[in-house]
């Protein structure tokens, strides 16, 4: 049986629609699909451990997770599936997502368009060059982002990472190589600001094409300023991405009709999944700043299985919880050391939901940013010093201000923030254990936040 593992950068849940992305939600109607999955943090940073490792975010010092020969309590999925005789490969355009921060631990192909590309090294350049913190860059910002979208003409690039089309492409010809058993995982970067579709997509969603330099200036606009967008450009950004995430759907379809092609559609368990949600207009917000609402915790988990029908399964889960789900269904043993578990037994009613979900952030805040959200729906997020919000969102899924219950006295907000006090706890004590990634204040690091447009 072969794996594939498709994960999609900054995808909400609530897109995975008839409307917007019908092929895929075609594909999870006739799978078994996760309604309640939770990220377990709210960036690619934040959530590669989990999905890669089984590991929070929190229990690693520094990003990523350890070099291989560091760390024998760390096990990779894809180190697992070598061992037991996959052929392996990994493809991404996100350098959080890379080897940069040892994810290629286990795959004897990486692909890393982010390390790769000639043009991002140049784009690099120019934005290390310029102070956007500063005054400066708010007067030079309608220029700065026609330079932006006149370098990527000058050197084709209609995208500010590399097209799912074009990581359909590398990693079939990989499969088409291959023998025995398979596994491959492949990281869309499409739907990730800055929203910039072809034409052809933003034209199911807006009157007009807008040009790459607008695209681009509309999504630094809600990630830098969005205390400066009006009703107007809220529309436009939330037009860009919805055609970002048919892209996706139209690149997801093309490969699994691939896959059908060549007979191996009924020989592969896939997976699809994200690695957080997006805002874009929620909470005054666009991008996936370090906050917990659910428009950036809820992601889509679809499991296709040859042996399995469809069926949708309410119970949350979490994203902890791909790797030992991807193991079981390939009837592997999941690694002792990791801290999720399969979903498998959720959908067969065996056991419960997870009663708790934990998502973490720490770059430079001591882990100040947190949440947990429990099966019911109440939900305790820590924001540092933007304060505490307690919400049922079953009841308040908008998570407005009227609706917080964090000074109501109310038991679920007790144990909420027992919960989370308990997993900081035990998350510190694995820090402590020797668990080191890279550092947070690594000049790489900046570099590449810089690069991701976070910076």
């Amino acid at each position: 049986m072969n794996v594939l593992l498709v994960t999609v950068d900054s995808l909400r849940a609530d897109r995975v629609t008839s409307s917007v992305m019908p092929a895929t939600r075609s594909f999870a109607d006739d799978a078994v699909e996760f309604t309640e999955c939770i990220a377990n943090g709210p960036s690619t940073p934040a959530s590669f451990p989990a999905i890669h490792a089984s590991r929070h975010f929190a229990s690693i010092e520094g990003l990523g997770i350890p070099p291989r020969d560091a760390d024998g309590d760390i096990r990779t999925l894809a180190e697992m599936l070598s061992d037991a005789g996959f052929a392996t490969a990994g493809y991404t355009d996100n350098h959080f997502a890379s080897g940069s921060y040892h994810y290629d631990r286990g795959f004897e192909t990486m692909y890393d368009a982010s390390g790769t590309a000639e043009a991002g090294r140049l784009k690099q350049f120019v934005q290390s060059n310029l102070d956007k913190n500063g005054a400066l860059f708010r007067t030079i910002e309608t220029v700065y982002n026609r330079v932006d979208a006149l370098l990527a003409g000058a050197t084709d690039a209609d995208s500010e990472y590399e097209r799912a089309a074009s990581l359909n492409e590398r990693a079939l010809e990989w499969i088409d190589e291959q023998s025995d058993d398979w596994f491959s995982w492949l990281h869309y970067m499409d739907a990730h600001h800055p929203y910039e579709a072809p034409e052809a997509y933003q034209q199911q969603f807006l009157d007009e094409p807008l040009s790459l330099s607008r695209c681009r200036g509309l999504s630094r606009k809600g990630t830098h300023h969005p205390e400066d967008v009006t009703d107007e450009e809220w529309e436009l950004i939330r037009q860009l991405y919805d055609a970002e995430c048919a892209y996706i759907d139209d690149q997801f379809d093309a490969l699994l009709d691939a896959l059908e092609e060549r007979d191996l559609l009924e020989e592969t368990v896939i997976l699809f999944t994200a690695d957080h949600g997006e805002l874009v207009g929620e909470h005054g917000h666009a991008g996936h700043p370090p906050e917990f609402w659910e428009g950036i915790v809820r992601v889509p988990f679809v499991l296709h299985h040859p042996d399995r029908d469809g069926d949708a399964v309410d119970g949350q889960i979490r994203l902890l919880d791909v790797a030992p789900t991807i193991a079981d269904a390939v009837g592997r043993p999941p690694f002792e050391g990791w801290q999720g578990a399969s979903a498998l037994p959720v959908a067969d009613g065996e056991i419960g939901a997870r009663e708790y979900a934990f998502g973490d952030v720490g770059r430079q805040i001591e882990y100040g940013r947190c949440c947990a959200r429990r099966a019911d729906g109440w939900k305790l997020l820590r924001h540092a010093d933007d304060g505490e919000f307690c919400f049922d969102v079953t009841e308040a899924p908008a998570e407005s201000p009227a609706d917080d219950r964090s000074g109501d006295g109310r038991p679920e907000y007790d144990e909420l923030s027992q919960a989370l006090d308990d997993h900081q706890e035990r998350m510190r004590r694995f820090r402590e254990d020797g668990s080191v990634g890279i550092d947070e204040e690594d000049a790489m690091v900046e570099d590449h936040l810089r690069d991701l447009g976070y910076l």
